[in-house]
């Protein structure tokens, strides 16, 4: 989640980024981009320890009216030191045609005249036994 930007007034597309180191081995599950109006499109990307990396998600074309989560058919591996890193753009100008003010430089807002830039992650650490009943070690 970035919540410290500006989009300029007339920005064709305009690049807000985030991103979160994995403290320890995990597995992601889903993904979900959280934009409003001015949202152009929104990617994940996983930076492995090694410097190595894989887009494990891009939605090229984000409509504010299609948000859905993504989920993996198979968890994918993030070991600790990944960092998953976040990359949306937004059209702040008058060719978008659900910008509801291309003259306003937009800052984060709960409103949907304001904008978000928001990365949701489901994912679970390696460590954890989601499996195990409290009374099993009895």
């Amino acid at each position: 989640m970035n919540r410290f930007f500006a989009i300029p007034a007339g920005a064709e597309r305009h690049k807000v980024a985030s991103s979160y180191m994995f403290r320890q081995d995990s597995h992601i599950l889903n993904l979900m981009p959280h934009m409003h109006l001015r949202g152009k499109d929104f990617e994940y990307r996983l930076i492995y320890p090694d410097g190595s990396s894989k887009m494990i998600l891009s939605v090229p074309r984000y409509d504010f009216n299609w948000q859905t989560r993504y989920e993996f058919a198979e968890p994918v591996a993030a070991p600790r030191g990944s960092r998953l890193e976040c990359i949306a753009h937004f059209g702040n100008s008058a060719k978008n045609k659900w910008n509801p003010d291309p003259s306003k430089t937009v800052r984060w807002g709960q409103q949907t005249w304001d904008e978000m830039m928001i990365g949701f992650v489901g994912f679970t650490r390696d460590d954890q036994n989601l499996l195990s009943s409290p009374d099993a070690d009895r």
